[in-house]
C-alpha cells in the first residue's frame, strides 16, 4: 500500500504543481501516463485493444464494475468522464478527478442532466470524447445492466459518433475474478485491498465499431447496449441489436 500512496502523492503533485504550466495535449499525456503506472502499481496488467479511429468528438459508453475502470480506459484513451458528484468528495481520488476535468452530475436533481449534458455538448464540439456508464451503476462483471439514455442525448442532438466498450476482470489463469466488483457497501480502502491481493489481475478491455445517431436517444441505448454485450459476450437486457445501428467506416488497411 506504502506504493499507491505514494504514486497517488506524485498524482497530486502533478495535477497541483504541473497541470497549471501545461497544454491540454501535454496534460492529457501526463494523465494517461499516470493511469499506466497505476495499474502496475496496483498489480493489474491491462489488455486493451484499440479504440476505432474517429474523426473529431466521440461519447464513449462502457459497462462499470470498478472505480478502476476509468484508470483501464485513461491508459488507453484519454477521455472526460462523468461520474457521480459524491466521487468529487472521495479523499485524494475525488480532486484528482477534478483536475483530470471529469464531470460531476448530481442524481437526486433531475435538472442537473440539462448542464451536465450542456457541458458534454460543448466538449465533443471540440473534438474531445467524454465517457459515460450508462448502467448507471456497477456490477459484478458478469453480466450487464439496461443502459438509461439520459447522458446520450448530446450524442443525438450533435449526430456525434457513440464508440461502445467493454471490459472484464480475469485471473491469470483467465477465470472470472471478482475482486475489483465495486459493489454491496464496499468502501474505497476495502475495495483496494481486495484489488491488490489478487495475484495478477488481468483487466480486458475492448472496443467495438462507432455507431452513428440515426434516431431518438432511447432507441441508441438500446443499439449501443446490444454492442456492448457483444463484445462481452452476454445477453443484452434490451431488445434491440447492434446490427440495426448505423456504423462508422472502417479504417482503409495501411
Amino acid at each position: 500500500m506504502s506504493l499507491v500512496a505514494l504514486h497517488l502523492a506524485w498524482g497530486v503533485a502533478l495535477a497541483g504543481l504541473l497541470f497549471p504550466f501545461l497544454g491540454a495535449a501535454r496534460r492529457d499525456r501526463v494523465i494517461m501516463t499516470w493511469s499506466r503506472r497505476l495499474l502496475r502499481v496496483l498489480g493489474v496488467r491491462l489488455d486493451a485493444g484499440a479504440p476505432p479511429h474517429v474523426p473529431g468528438g466521440a461519447l464513449l459508453v462502457c459497462n462499470h464494475v470498478s472505480w478502476l475502470d476509468v484508470y483501464l480506459i485513461h491508459a488507453t484513451r484519454r477521455v472526460y468522464f462523468v461520474s457521480k458528484a459524491e466521487v468529487r468528495a472521495w479523499p485524494v481520488a475525488g480532486w484528482l478527478a477534478h483536475k483530470a476535468g471529469t464531470l460531476f452530475i448530481e442524481r437526486s436533481r433531475r435538472a442537473d442532466t440539462a448542464r451536465i449534458n450542456a457541458e458534454m455538448r460543448a466538449l465533443m464540439r471540440s473534438g474531445a470524447w467524454v465517457a459515460v456508464f450508462p448502467e448507471g451503476t456497477t456490477s459484478d462483471g458478469r453480466g450487464l445492466r439496461r443502459f438509461l439514455p439520459s447522458l446520450l442525448q448530446p450524442a443525438v442532438e450533435l449526430n456525434c459518433p457513440v464508440v461502445p466498450a467493454a471490459l472484464r476482470y480475469r485471473t491469470l489463469s483467465g477465470d472470472y475474478s471478482a475482486s475489483p466488483a465495486y459493489t454491496d457497501d464496499l468502501s474505497l480502502w476495502q475495495s483496494l485491498k481486495q484489488i491488490t491481493r489478487e495475484p495478477g489481475l488481468v483487466a480486458e478491455l475492448r472496443f467495438g465499431d462507432a455507431i452513428l445517431p440515426s434516431g431518438p436517444r432511447r432507441d441508441l441505448a438500446g443499439q449501443a447496449e446490444a454492442a456492448t454485450a457483444r463484445l462481452l459476450g452476454v445477453t443484452p437486457s434490451g431488445a434491440a441489436t447492434a446490427d440495426s445501428a448505423p456504423r462508422m467506416p472502417a479504417d482503409p488497411p495501411a
